[in-house]
């Protein structure tokens, strides 16, 4: 399965599935750190929480290609609504910011949370 969210009907209800070696993405990342101080953003299969740049989003897929994963979602903040696409890569507890279409920001490299 090339995406990495599929929809599984159950008992009339739309459940998302990620495979759990494609989840490696999902979590809380700070830059430099998790501290109050740092730049935190998290990164879920449902909501992508840039409130630090004043920004909310809906994640809309998210799919893995080779070594990278490319997360699309609609992103709230100040002004209209806007579609945005991440190309991510983690590499055990860090995650770059390879590109950014639609939502730009700095810094591009952040570490796991726990």
């Amino acid at each position: 399965m090339n995406h990495i969210a599929g929809i599984a009907a159950f008992a009339g209800f739309a459940i998302t599935v990620l495979p759990a070696q494609a989840t490696e993405w999902i979590g809380r990342w700070g830059a430099p750190g998790c501290s109050a101080d740092d730049t935190v953003i998290g990164l879920g299969s449902k909501e992508l929480d840039f409130s630090t740049f004043e920004a909310s989003c809906r994640t809309l897929r998210a799919e893995r290609r080779r070594d990278v994963y490319e997360i699309a979602g609609e992103c709230h903040g100040e002004g209209r609504p806007m579609r945005v696409v991440f190309t991510v890569r983690v590499d055990g507890d860090t995650l770059s910011f390879i590109r950014q279409r639609g939502f730009d920001f700095s810094p591009k490299r952040f570490r796991r949370c726990r």
